[in-house]
């Protein structure tokens, strides 16, 4: 391992450090954004204040990747009706004449680009710090904390952890990533002391619970676990990230470093592809990780047992499921296990139901009936071609994506796949991840 000293590479520290010019024009920006805000929730007499939030209120924002949230404090006695309407509203005044959209988390916010900056009106309770309304409530508290307790050269320190995460593919709290947020960097650092301390840390990581490898306490509200939204791989992505890193600190950390690439096993990639209807990302991607979940369980009780899985998306309207199979082709007959003979009904109706298509029917040495059978499919793309023409939606999952599938799904393996990534950068990015090393895995 290096020492502190040397853990951290020339050119690392600017990388991370906004210009004075760049904090001058977001200030600016923010000001002004701020000030119509004010004036537009004066007009609600429900608003109990304005407050500034984001990584730019707290000093902890990276060059050109600024988070500018504006929370509009609301009375505590209102409706969650209410609540939603005068904070849209709010938003919909402040950012008139900027491109914007309504946002989704637990209530609706609005979200502004302006002037090339992505603005965040938020509505939130005005509440005592334990008394929380909704989830964004506990964010000025954050705020407060982070400025008064991180010193100027610890803010330096949450850029440079945020940056190595962005960098090796652990950042971002979105369901898409479940990743790592900026303000769960920012209370790794107030924990740790350092970037470096934080890395050292994750190096001897041990599991909290056989299911779980972090816990992280909220230092506003203990009883909130900022590691349940933080997902087991990039958890374990990070521990080894950490490990490789400081064996031999480089700027290609900050920069973007991944695994190595096995394109040889492109070829092997089964993906599913298909055109669903728009929505946000987090509805998008919750609804795909659902019916992934459900696929894969259902494509492994058939027998294909699955090397790995993932998710390739636009983010709009083309997504796809890829599968690596351990093998693509299975033999063409099967084992079924079936009742034990001492469940008297149970079996007789398994000998009744299974006696017509079965090839052979025995008993186990635990007195347990099994069968075997012609398989319905050999290969797995041919069950898969099978679920896209309809059963898809008897499987589970989300029903927006199944019937999605089933209308204009395409099966692609081979050839066909690779020539569909060619034309779909998404879909590339995809293509690499499922055959790529996690970074930290490779010998040296």
């Amino acid at each position: 391992m290096t020492t502190t000293t040397d853990a951290i590479p020339k050119g690392a520290r600017e990388l991370c450090t906004p210009t004075v010019e760049e904090a001058k024009r977001l200030a600016e920006t923010v000001e002004r954004v701020a000030a119509k805000t004010r004036l537009a929730a004066a007009r609600f007499p429900e608003t109990r204040d304005v407050v500034l939030g984001g990584s730019f209120a707290k000093g902890t924002w990276l060059p050109g990747e600024a988070d500018i949230d504006i929370f509009v404090k609301l009375s505590p006695d209102i409706d969650e009706t209410r609540f939603e309407e005068a904070g849209l509203k709010v938003g919909l005044e402040a950012t008139k004449g900027y491109p914007r959209g309504k946002k989704y988390a637990q209530h609706p916010y609005t979200e502004a680009r302006v002037e090339g900056v992505v603005v965040n009106i938020v509505p939130c309770y005005d509440v005592q710090a334990g008394q929380w309304k909704s989830a964004a409530d506990r964010s000025p508290f954050h705020v407060e904390l982070v400025k008064a307790r991180l010193s100027e050269a610890q803010k330096l320190d949450v850029r440079l952890l945020k940056k190595f995460m962005k960098g090796v593919g652990v950042y971002g709290a979105e369901i898409e990533k479940e990743g790592f947020s900026g303000y769960a960097c920012e209370v790794l650092v107030l924990e740790h002391g350092s970037f470096v301390d934080v890395l050292k840390h994750f190096t001897h990581l041990k599991a909290v619970a056989p299911d779980r490898l972090l816990t992280l306490p909220d230092p506003v509200d203990e009883r909130r676990d900022l590691g349940k939204a933080i997902s087991n791989e990039n958890v374990a992505r990070l521990v080894l990230a950490a490990r490789a890193y400081l064996k031999r600190p480089t700027l290609q950390f900050f920069l973007g470093k991944s695994g190595k690439r096995r394109p040889n096993l492109q070829a092997h990639v089964i993906g599913i592809t298909f055109t669903h209807r728009e929505s946000s990302e987090d509805i998008l991607w919750g609804e795909l990780k659902r019916t992934m979940k459900h696929l894969s369980g259902h494509i492994k009780r058939e027998g294909f047992a699955l090397a790995r899985t993932a998710i390739a998306s636009d983010d709009r309207r083309e997504s796809a499921f890829l599968i690596l199979p351990e093998v693509r082709e299975l033999s063409a007959i099967e084992k079924r296990l079936g009742p034990s003979v001492v469940m008297e009904r149970e079996a007789n109706e398994f000998v009744a139901k299974n006696s017509k298509r079965a090839k052979l029917v025995w008993v186990g040495e635990a007195g347990q009936l099994q069968i075997l059978q012609n398989r319905d499919e050999v290969r797995l793309s041919d069950f898969l071609r099978r679920m896209v023409r309809g059963e898809i939606a008897k499987m589970g999952g989300s029903p927006t994506i199944s019937r999605a599938i089933a209308k204009n799904g395409k099966v692609l393996e081979g050839r066909p796949l690779l020539r569909a990534a060619k034309r779909k950068g998404w879909l590339s990015a995809g293509l690499d991840d499922i055959v790529s090393d996690t970074l930290g895995t490779s010998p040296g």
